[in-house]
């Protein structure tokens, strides 16, 4: 059975193709964590560490319900640009 995507937070303000994306790459995730026994310390792991997945300038929190096989977005926010505005600077100035 494959894990489903659920969003328990407020996403409203997210573009609904990032949303889209969202989805896609959790359900890919979803299937990666299908494969993984049940014995595997992999799972102990996942209970103690927060999971994140950056799309789009947006940075999701998930937790990982095996027994139920959710993926549950719990917290959702904008991931600051100010990096990428960097580099693009940098870059523009070594043309000069």
């Amino acid at each position: 059975m494959p894990y489903r995507v659920q969003l328990r937070c407020a996403v409203g303000s997210v573009p609904t193709a990032t949303l889209g994306r969202l989805r896609a790459r959790l359900r890919e995730i979803g299937h990666t964590l299908s494969t993984v026994s049940a014995s595997s310390a992999f799972w102990s792991s996942m209970a103690d560490s927060p999971l994140f997945v950056d799309v789009e300038g947006w940075r999701f929190k998930y937790a990982v319900e095996r027994k139920a096989q959710v993926l549950a977005v719990v917290e959702v926010s904008r991931v600051s640009e100010a990096p990428a505005a960097y580099e693009r600077a940098r870059a523009q100035r070594k043309r000069y």
